[in-house]
């Protein structure tokens, strides 16, 4: 996970089950209200990896080398 591309693929898929999920919540009926719980679940967890992700990413400079 130490590209910048690893950071922003998982924001946009945990942004995008969040609204996916929340949508879900809202508009259907019965058991998708469950799917809808169970998208935002994994959107926070995606958004852990990439908060993660970003983390790595601070602790090295652009060209490669370990900041001091």
């Amino acid at each position: 996970m130490d590209s910048p591309k690893v950071q922003l693929y998982l924001d946009i898929a945990a942004k995008g089950l969040g609204i996916t999920g929340v949508a879900l919540m809202v508009f259907t009926r019965g058991g998708w209200f469950y799917v809808g719980v169970a998208a935002v679940v994994l959107g926070v967890l995606f958004m852990g990896g990439s908060l993660v992700a970003s983390r790595k990413l601070r602790q090295r400079r652009w060209d490669g080398t370990r900041r001091t």
